[in-house]
């Protein structure tokens, strides 16, 4: 009887599997569900470790994790935490939760953070550094962090520190009265990491103010590289239209120091053209004497910037023109520097240019010899000839 009664359910469930197979699917997949309590996230587990254990190698463990989580942190819970274990007496455990707070991203508690985050860099002279790299970190520019930070320039004497204040500063903002204040701090400190990276905000954020250029000028013809770099980059940047960045790449062109080289005729290639006979004699050396193709390419088109426009100018660019090694980028700046240095001895020039045109390699460098030929003076054309009219005979 049992027995009978027990394959009639089993047919019945068999013809029910048959009839409805999507019904017998979702109560398969509702047995799969999970049903406990709902999964923590890992950042909650590590705060609730950082809160209630007694054991310093597992908090120390917990704020690791929290400082290298790599995705934003939105939870209150967590962000507390860390805000409360950023004064721990542990001083690991303190730096840690500090660094895990540059990835908090809760609006509602920006404020609060920054407020937290400004009292414990002013009571917690250690902890600076690594307070500075998580405003950034944080992207916050506010005028409350500017106004602490940029305080905190001008008394600063430990250079590693002053390092960290302005990386701030080359990253975000630019508060009223930066640029002064940091030519007072290259006057004041001969570190030359410390100068080099106060030129380099300089040049990112300064607007070409006269003491600003004064600096620029000078420490371009300083002897260490990287800081004669980043001077000249600033030139590029500040100062185009100030005789004193002529000045400047005068002295700089002399160098025999490549990394000079090419970013001073990066200068000259970024200023308005005008006529420099002594920059110009130097870029005929150049052009001459360099294996470097790079230097040879810039020093053609900064020939454009400053030439002379003499005779003289456009044999050696017709040279070059013409050597059979000469790379192809080279040929296309000899091209285009042919057609402004030209304009006093034009035929040359322009028969060059004339058979590019037509008969050039490639069809950038037919269009840079092109554009050569429109800056060239328009060719003389003979007058035309007369007809007298014949005077009638008698017949």
């Amino acid at each position: 009887m049992h027995s009978k009664r027990n394959i009639c359910i089993v047919a019945l469930t068999l013809v029910c599997g048959l009839l409805f197979p999507n019904e017998a699917e979702a109560r398969r997949s509702r047995r799969r569900t999970y049903s406990g309590p709902p999964p923590t996230h890992p950042v909650i587990l590590w705060s609730r470790t950082m809160e209630e254990s007694t054991n310093a190698e597992e908090r120390r463990v917990a704020a690791f994790k929290l400082s290298h989580y790599s995705q934003p942190i939105f939870q209150a819970k967590v962000i507390t935490t860390l805000l409360s274990c950023m004064k721990d007496t542990d001083v690991q455990i303190k730096v840690l939760c500090t660094k895990a707070l540059g990835n908090a991203r809760s609006a509602a508690q920006t404020e609060h953070i920054r407020e937290q985050l400004l009292a414990q860099y002013k009571s917690d002279t250690p902890l600076r550094n690594t307070i500075v790299r998580v405003l950034i970190a944080r992207k916050d520019e506010s005028p409350a962090v500017q106004k602490v930070l940029l305080d905190a320039l001008q008394n600063v004497s430990e250079s590693e520190e002053l390092l960290t204040l302005l990386s701030y500063f080359e990253e975000l903002g630019t508060p009223e009265q930066l640029s002064e204040k940091l030519v007072a701090l290259y006057d004041k400190h001969s570190d030359i990491k410390v100068r080099r990276a106060v030129v380099k905000v300089l040049g990112s954020h300064a607007t070409g103010e006269d003491k600003v250029v004064e600096l620029l000028s000078k420490c371009a013809q300083e002897r260490d590289t990287p800081l004669a770099l980043n001077c000249l980059s600033g030139l590029q940047q500040q100062t185009k239209k100030d005789a004193r960045t002529w000045t400047a790449v005068q002295n700089t062109i002399q160098s025999d120091d490549p990394d000079v080289l090419l970013a001073t005729l990066d200068v000259i290639n970024a200023l308005p053209d005008s006529k420099n006979a002594q920059v110009s004699e130097r870029l005929l050396e150049l052009i001459e004497d360099s294996d470097a193709p790079d230097i040879q390419e810039k020093a053609i088109l900064a020939l454009g910037v400053c030439g002379d426009q003499s005779e003289k100018t456009v044999k050696a660019l017709q040279q070059v023109f013409k050597g059979e090694k000469t790379e192809e980028a080279t040929r296309i700046a000899a091209a285009l520097t042919l057609g402004k240095q030209g304009v006093l001895f034009p035929e040359p020039a322009r028969e060059i240019l004339s058979v590019c045109a037509k008969e050039g390699s490639s069809q950038s460098l037919k269009t840079a010899c092109t554009l050569g030929l429109k800056e060239l003076p328009t060719a003389a054309t003979p007058p035309a000839s007369v007809s007298t009219p014949k005077a009638k005979t008698d017949g």
